[in-house]
């Protein structure tokens, strides 16, 4: 086999629509929403996929105390409960909302499950004690590990109620399946000898796939032009890894941190993971083409920027949006779910003039529609909220809690204004302003001022 190291790859999809840059040229900035707790005493929580409608699967502590999986929309979470014990963990969810993991008293000793129709259904094992859910198609063929009559494991395809053993690399040795997508390509690692090797299952067949340097390599996740991430040992440190028509290339960046790990993969190309010292200073990427590695920290609205990191990106859809988690400044040891949806401001906003605090300050959106009505908004906070009547993957807010300014008709030119005097109290505060045309979908960037 082939194997290619370089710092990019230049034969995954998205060339052009790989580029982390607006039509307008700006960087691509986030609305960012976290996720709501099962146990609001006790929000911790991880998400796992997230699919196309932008609906995302985890685990939560829950109302009891035990962690339970969940299905998440951007603001309401649902309990998918447990069975066979007290803990589950939701890991893959399809387009339809079915989700699957694994359900009892811990990871090593439950059950796969299929969440379909507001229930959980026991998949069963291959003989052994233990199986467990990782990836769903929309043809409902679900992917996992499971154990065996002869005390090992072995990857399992389940698809129209039966699961049956995927081909192992070496007979009797233990393999798993990670993901799978809409054409049945199948990826996860095998245990040929002493470490693990990433490896693909196609037409009934199985293939090793090649490393980077060291031996161990797994990969995590597969998109529909059958590109594959994950990771790979490179000079003894992980890298994130992409194989492409079974050849390997290497995603890290240099100075981001020794380690990364490649977790999703839409089917523009875009690829998302975590980089850093893993476990206690790890942070999320997103890798375009365009761009490389980037951290998504800086990407999301500078206040939240401040109160959070964001340590693991999980899954991104096509429409960009990205199942991340995070831990808040001074509680470092607890993790919060968070999605990021992409934002595409159409319209630009001035800021405040002349930007002291005891004065009447105006300020300035162009680029508007003729006669559209103009809202203005302003928070203390950076985040995500909804636009009224929009969904959430055209646009939304990256304000957290905004209140309304005014509004203003735009004149012929396309512009509209406001002014409104500014308390003695803003002198020294920082401000987070946009607006909104509620009605298109259409919004500003974000334009953040400290008062004199």
């Amino acid at each position: 086999m082939r194997t290619s190291v370089c710092n990019f790859v230049p034969i995954l999809i998205g060339a052009v629509a790989g580029s982390a840059m607006t039509a307008s040229g700006q960087e691509i900035r986030y609305a960012l929403f976290r996720l709501p707790p099962l146990n609001p005493d006790d929000p911790a929580s991880a998400p796992y996929a997230l699919n196309g409608p932008g609906q995302l699967c985890g685990s939560a502590v829950s109302s009891s105390r035990d962690i339970h999986a969940a299905i998440w929309e951007f603001d309401r979470a649902l309990d998918l409960g447990a069975i066979g014990g007290d803990n589950s963990e939701a890991l893959g969810i399809n387009d339809l909302g079915e989700a699957v993991g694994w359900t009892g008293r811990g990871p090593s000793d439950g059950r796969a499950f299929l969440w379909q129709n507001n229930q959980m259904i026991d998949l069963g094992t291959l003989g052994g004690q233990f199986s467990a859910g990782y990836g769903v198609n929309n043809l409902t063929q679900i992917v996992g590990w499971a154990g065996n009559a002869i005390g090992s494991s072995d990857a399992f395809l389940w698809e129209n109620g039966e699961m049956r053993a995927l081909p192992s690399l070496v007979e009797g040795r233990p393999h798993s399946a990670r993901a799978i997508n809409e054409h049945g390509q199948i990826v996860g690692d095998a245990w040929p000898e002493s470490s693990e090797v990433a490896v693909i299952w196609e037409d009934g067949q199985v293939f090793q796939l090649p490393h980077l340097g060291d031996s161990p390599s797994i990969a995590l996740a597969i998109n529909d032009n059958g590109q594959a991430v994950g990771q790979s040992w490179m000079s003894g440190k992980t890298h994130a890894a992409a194989w492409v028509n079974r050849q390997v290339f290497d995603l890290h960046r240099a100075g981001l941190g020794k380690h990364s790990s490649a977790w999703g993969i839409n089917n523009l190309g875009h690829v998302v993971g975590w980089v850093g010292e893993q476990p206690i200073s790890t942070r999320a990427f997103l890798w375009t083409q365009a761009t490389g590695m980037q951290t998504l920290d800086p990407m999301v609205p500078p206040r939240l920027r401040e109160d959070w990191t964001l340590t693991f990106a999980r899954d991104i859809n096509d429409a960009g949006q990205i199942a991340t988690q995070g831990v808040i400044r001074g509680r470092p040891l607890t993790l919060y779910a968070f999605l990021l949806s992409p934002v595409s401001p159409s319209m630009e906003m001035t800021a405040p003039a002349p930007g002291a605090a005891g004065v009447a300050n105006t300020i300035t959106v162009s680029s508007v529609t003729p006669g559209a009505r103009v809202t203005f908004l302003y928070s203390r906070h950076g985040g995500g909220t909804p636009i009224p009547g929009c969904d959430l993957q055209q646009n939304a807010l990256q304000l957290d809690s905004p209140t309304i300014i005014g509004s203003a008709i735009a004149d012929s030119n396309g512009v509209a204004s406001i002014t409104r005097s500014v308390p003695l109290l803003a002198r020294g505060q920082t401000i987070l302003f946009q607006a909104v045309v509620q009605n298109e979908c259409a919004i500003t960037q974000l334009v953040v001022h400290e008062f004199e």
